[in-house]
């Protein structure tokens, strides 16, 4: 075997040859370390909370569609299911991004994230897991009351007191099992662990998306072209978004110099890599929550099918002194016209499948993006990171040149990036509507984005350590050469 890999240069042979250096590495070990985490999760997700009828929910999925239905499609149908998974992921990555974003308000969690090395990211781990546990409290006592608020059917068998704290305590230390399951699969497994359990839970519910589609179109209520054409739109879909988590611009970078006596040494020239999106899905994110923020807030208060324009109205009525003038002229008749017109507007902005809706979709991704973008890549710090280390950008100067070039370029990159991740939540929208498919609406720009880019980056680390496993076999094949020879 040694003499085989030796000839042909280090590279893989049979499969005997590959499994021993899988083992090398441990990446065996990882892989099925990942699957034991995978498949301990998807059993807690079949585990009924204590005192709910599960079946309630599977008479009626409309309820837990229309009431928190991106949750449900992330925690792999945990919610549907009623289950003492239903928070999923969810809390740790909502703690994990305000951490992020109040590092650039409050500078001491700026100096943990990064100035203080090791230690300060292990200090902003800890507060990231406190917040956790906070947020995961309140959304489980939410989610205990809007639960007993549903009837007919009742989904809570004997609701109380007793019911909301029981239910609160286990949902908060179910999302806090859930985090550490995901630490450990970033630390012993294959993957980031958190969105590894994202991807699995919107795995998990494809064969039933396929299921309901084959039904629908064998009943007559989905159309066989515009199922095709959706699938098509899908792939193309697909195509982009691996193109945009591949894009990059490269940016030449000259290494430091520095003159010894008469000699001048210089270090080897890099290249910078600016991804084309940097905010990858959260501008998504960001957008869809803040537009589903209205409609949360009244299913939360019992109103699921409230109206969020007449909402607004009706508040804007309520305010003293104000409200007062607003109730009056909202009865004159051209008055009455505007608000109606305003309050139909609003609604649309809050409404699937509108254009309001896409617009406003559109302009916050844009927002978020450059938001986001300037948190994860603050250009200022870059420009003073290469001027600190004595290397410059080819046919740039130091300092606040540099800074301006890299943010007139990130700008560019950004828009680029940010418009077409919004085509791509905006798209699957319309082209659901036209085709008549509404089988596979769980399945859209937010799910397709983080299937791909959590595949992509786990095939990274998977060719990663099987390259190592490589290189530690030959040197071991090597080694066991050289003591033949002696």
């Amino acid at each position: 075997m040694s003499q085989g890999v030796a000839r042909r240069g280090g590279k893989i042979g049979s499969p005997e040859d590959m499994l021993k250096m899988l083992s090398a590495a441990g990446l065996k070990e990882r892989i099925f370390f990942t699957l034991g985490i995978i498949a301990l999760y998807r059993i807690g997700v079949h585990i009924p909370i204590p005192g709910v009828d599960p079946s309630a929910f599977m008479r009626h999925p409309e309820l837990a569609q229309s009431l928190l239905g991106m949750i449900d499609l992330f925690t792999g149908g945990a919610l549907n299911k009623l289950s003492i998974f239903s928070m999923g992921i969810g809390p740790y990555i909502t703690a994990s991004i305000i951490m992020q974003l109040m590092s650039v308000v409050i500078p001491k969690l700026e100096e943990m994230q990064k100035h203080s090395g090791e230690q300060g990211r292990k200090q902003l781990q800890q507060v990231t897991r406190v917040a956790t546990v906070v947020l995961a409290g309140f959304q489980s006592f939410m989610l205990a009351k809007l639960l007993t608020n549903i009837h007919n059917p009742d989904v809570v068998i004997t609701p109380g007191i007793g019911f909301l704290i029981n239910t609160t305590v286990i949902l908060t230390a179910s999302a806090v099992f859930i985090m550490w399951l995901g630490e450990l699969i970033t630390e012993r497994g294959v993957g980031n662990g958190a969105s590894m359990l994202i991807f699995l839970g919107i795995a998990s519910r494809l064969p039933v998306m396929i299921k309901n589609t084959y039904e629908a179109v064998q009943t007559g209520q989905s159309p066989m072209w515009g199922v095709v054409v959706l699938v098509l739109t899908f792939l193309a879909l697909i195509a982009l978004i691996v193109c945009l988590q591949q894009g990059v611009r490269k940016i030449m970078v000259l290494g430091a110099r520095r003159n010894v006596g008469r000699q001048v040494f210089a270090a080897p020239d890099d290249y910078l890599y600016l991804p084309v999106n940097p905010s990858g899905v959260m501008a998504i994110i960001f957008a869809s929550s803040l537009l589903m923020f209205p409609t949360t807030v009244m299913s939360f208060f019992g109103q699921r099918n409230a109206n969020p324009g007449q909402a607004i109205v009706d508040i804007l009525k309520t305010i003293p002194y104000i409200g007062t003038y607003f109730d009056a002229l909202s009865k004159h008749p051209v008055a009455l016209s505007v608000w109606e017109f305003i309050g139909q507007e609003t609604t649309f902005m809050f409404s699937y499948a509108h254009w309001e809706h896409s617009l406003v979709y559109f302009l916050l991704i844009l927002f978020f993006a450059f938001f986001y973008a300037s948190i994860v890549l603050p250009v200022r710090d870059m420009a003073e990171n290469l001027r600190r280390s004595g290397r410059a950008i080819q046919g740039i100067r130091p300092g606040r040149p540099t800074a301006e070039f890299l943010e007139k370029l990130l700008n560019r990159l950004i828009f680029i990036g940010a418009s077409a991740i919004a085509i791509i939540a905006i798209v699957p929208i319309h082209v659901e509507q036209a085709t008549y498919v509404q089988t596979l609406q769980g399945l859209g720009s937010t799910s397709l984005i983080i299937l791909v880019g959590v595949a992509i980056d786990t095939q990274r680390q998977i060719l990663t350590h099987a390259l190592s496993a490589r290189y530690q076999a030959r040197g071991l094949f090597r080694n066991q050469s050289e003591k033949k020879e002696i």
